[in-house]
């Protein structure tokens, strides 16, 4: 094999270590060989699954949560959504995320796809999803989104920001450009 194919081979964990155990997530110290057959360490996360929901009404317009994130340390405006429960069916925690942070439940959802949001951490999937038909719910966010807000913006507003840079979250951007693109065809 070629050096240029040195990154294509996989790495081997000899063991691992957990160098801490939390209600989100796990940090893990594995002993590995590295794709250049050298023995190292490498940290990991093991985190959640996530759902994510682009909800748009019958006029066109989505829904977006703006919301405190304490690693930020300031607000963001992103999709709703969140962890998947262990044994939970993804689709069903994107409804469910959908109606606690925006008050609305949606009547359709259609499956946009998934992505690895930092796959050199953790091996977290996200799932993204569009809501449509949306009806009434019940607004259920827990105590660390009490400051949460929902606003409304018509999608080709919401995809310019996303373009423009306005909007950084990862599963907000990959969403809402995914969403448009279903939407439009």
């Amino acid at each position: 094999m070629s050096d240029d194919h040195v990154g294509c081979r996989g790495w081997d964990r000899l063991g691992t270590e957990v160098l801490f155990h939390g209600r989100h997530l796990t940090l893990h110290r594995d002993r590995v060989v590295q794709p250049d057959g050298a023995e190292g360490t490498y940290e990991r996360l093991t985190l959640a699954d996530g759902a994510r929901v682009v909800a748009v009404d019958d006029e066109g317009w989505v829904a977006l949560v703006e919301d405190a994130f304490a690693p930020l340390g300031r607000r963001l405006l992103h999709i709703p959504g969140g962890a998947v429960a262990t044994g939970e069916d993804p689709e069903a925690a994107a409804a469910r995320e959908c109606e606690e942070e925006t008050g609305r439940r949606p009547g359709a959802l259609r499956r946009l796809g998934a992505f690895h949001p930092l796959p050199s951490r953790t091996s977290a999937v996200t799932h993204l999803y569009l809501a449509t038909d949306l009806r009434p719910g019940t607004l259920r966010r827990d105590p660390t989104e009490a400051g949460m807000r929902a606003c409304w913006l018509p999608l080709d507003d919401a995809v310019r920001l996303a373009a423009s840079g306005t909007l950084t979250e990862a599963g907000t951007v990959t969403g809402l450009l995914l969403a448009a693109r279903l939407l439009s065809a």
